[in-house]
């Protein structure tokens, strides 16, 4: 009896020591955790972000651009230079203070709109289109843009190549036809001060852009893309 009490008491033991050991060694097989790492970038560090030169954004951006450095008028004083306090977390984490936004307008709208700069302590300057959804970070020293009136940025086409309709279009507007107010809300066109395009409707899609340089633009897809129409050709 006592010999089957030592050998059960031994299998236990050796029960035990399998259990506790097998525990030791899936413990040490684990690997150890990595701390999380955040995705907010440390303040002044913009590695991480698109650039886009300040030419390629919307002219009201430029506009916007240039009031800050003149320190205003803003279109909205009681909101232009007030503190933003990223709390979407997409702008590299810095002190509360920081960051100051400016209304960039939007040409139709009623109210704000959804775009505007954010500026940085250190310089930075940031472009959002939709309301704090994105940023690009805006290169100021950029590539300027074409100035106003100057189309040898875009693609031509000869006057004698459109459609005899839009041809017209372009007789009547150099006998002094005019049209409407064309906002140049793409902003493909160089920025000019408003009321500085006229738009002129030839079809269903297709448009004939005037400027008051004498210049002509055509776009045949209703401002998807724009041609420089070559009246000498």
């Amino acid at each position: 009896m006592a010999n089957i009490r030592t050998r059960s008491a031994a299998t236990l033991l050796v029960l035990l020591v399998a259990l506790f050991g097998g525990f030791g060694a899936a413990a040490q097989a684990l690997p150890a955790q990595a701390p999380a790492v955040g995705s907010q970038a440390e303040c002044g560090d913009t590695s991480g972000f698109e650039t886009t030169p300040l030419s390629a954004l919307p002219p009201e951006a430029g506009q916007t651009y240039d009031l800050i450095q003149s320190g205003g008028p803003f279109p909205y004083p009681d909101r232009d230079g007030t503190v933003f306090q990223n709390r979407e977390g997409l702008l590299p984490d810095c002190s509360s203070g920081y960051y100051h936004e400016y209304t960039v307008s939007t040409p139709g709208s009623p109210d704000r709109g959804a775009r505007r700069i954010v500026t940085g302590s250190g310089g930075e300057y940031f472009y959002t289109a939709d309301h704090y959804a994105s940023f690009v970070l805006i290169d100021v020293e950029g590539e300027p843009g074409s100035s106003c009136g100057d189309l040898s940025g875009l693609d031509s086409v000869a006057y004698s190549a459109l459609s005899a309709a839009a041809r017209a279009v372009i007789d009547d507007v150099r006998e002094g036809a005019t049209g409407i107010t064309y906002e140049n809300r793409e902003g493909v066109l160089p920025s000019c001060d408003s009321g500085y395009y006229e738009l002129h409707r030839v079809g269903d899609d297709d448009r004939v852009i005037s400027g008051e340089g004498g210049e002509f633009a055509y776009t045949p897809d209703h401002y998807r893309s724009f041609l420089a129409v070559d009246l000498g050709a």
